[in-house]
């Protein structure tokens, strides 16, 4: 059996490109046009009105923070396997500061 392996581009914040840059989203755009790999276009502010064009070549698949009861269970599990033993109310209060930012309370962690 030959196996084979797929790749995959990963374009983060793409709401930020054209800070300072011209012509970012019509690059992009056309590399989305020619390119067979596929591209993953991750941004924050997904009405960024830079972005108006660029939504036109992408799946619009939206996510929503994770729920306080969500985040505290994965901490409570990291916490576990690292040998930390903390109150779930300070674990909910590292939750309430990060704004359920799951990647900034694992950091705080």
């Amino acid at each position: 059996m030959v196996e084979s392996k797929k790749s995959v581009i990963i374009m983060d914040e793409v709401d930020g490109v054209g800070a300072g840059d011209r012509g970012g989203i019509g690059a992009l755009i056309q590399v989305i046009k020619q390119t067979r790999t596929p591209i993953i276009c991750i941004c924050n502010d997904r009405q960024n009105k830079k972005l108006a064009s660029l939504v036109n070549y992408c799946y619009d698949l939206k996510f929503q923070r994770p729920s306080t009861e969500a985040i505290l269970r994965r901490l409570s599990l990291i916490a576990a396997d690292q040998g930390l033993t903390l109150e779930p109310v300070t674990l909910g209060r590292l939750i309430e500061a990060s704004g359920h930012d799951l990647r900034q309370v694992v950091n705080l962690l």
